[in-house]
């Protein structure tokens, strides 16, 4: 009996390509003339960060860390889960580094999604911890502490959710990004 070689590629090897065409669409937003990036438009920014979210889902995977993404008024920043600290700390990569402004002339607005998420409160105030407590020691200044309201897992798995740009001059252009619980990112034009 004669065994047939089956060709094709592993699921490795597939994987790896997709983070190797992530980490390049990464490369190519980010040296884009930094003057360029003063008036950008809502789509713009949408892309931007659908981009970084695909390299930080890429990152997690390839490295095995818990990611994180912090949302801010006018900003956002990705941090990683430190183990031996057991605390949230910012994620340093040549290609997303500290906060990632969004200027005002774009609203920025994010949204948990899907079913147990919709009854989490998004408010980042712990229950079992009084402010008034809490003891300042002169000298030393209190520590900033990192909270994602969005997981990026090792494991491929993201917590949905949807973030919403949209240009305050005429607020008709609206681009939506939007992520399921396995990852999968899609940009919406709200036009």
């Amino acid at each position: 009996m004669k065994m047939r070689h089956v060709k094709g590629f592993t699921l490795l090897e597939i994987m790896l390509v997709l983070v190797l065409l992530g980490m390049i669409s990464v490369g190519v937003v980010m040296t884009l003339p930094s003057s360029a990036n003063l008036d950008k438009s809502s789509k713009w920014h949408a892309q931007r960060f659908s981009t970084l979210l695909q390299f930080a889902e890429d990152q997690a995977l390839i490295s095995n860390t818990e990611l994180g993404i912090e949302f801010g008024e006018q900003e956002y920043q990705f941090a990683f889960y430190d183990l031996k600290q057991k605390k949230w700390l910012p994620f340093s990569d040549s290609r997303i580094s500290g906060n990632v402004e969004v200027p005002i002339s774009i609203l920025s607005e994010y949204e948990l999604a899907g079913s147990v998420w919709d009854e989490i409160e998004q408010v980042d105030d712990d229950p079992f911890i009084d402010e008034d407590d809490l003891v300042q020691i002169e000298g030393h200044e209190r520590e900033v502490t990192i909270t994602p309201q969005i997981f990026i897992m090792s494991s491929g798995e993201v917590t949905p959710f949807t973030y919403k740009f949209t240009d305050t001059e005429n607020g008709q252009n609206a681009y939506t990004v939007s992520v399921s619980m396995s990852g999968q990112i899609e940009l919406i034009s709200e036009q």
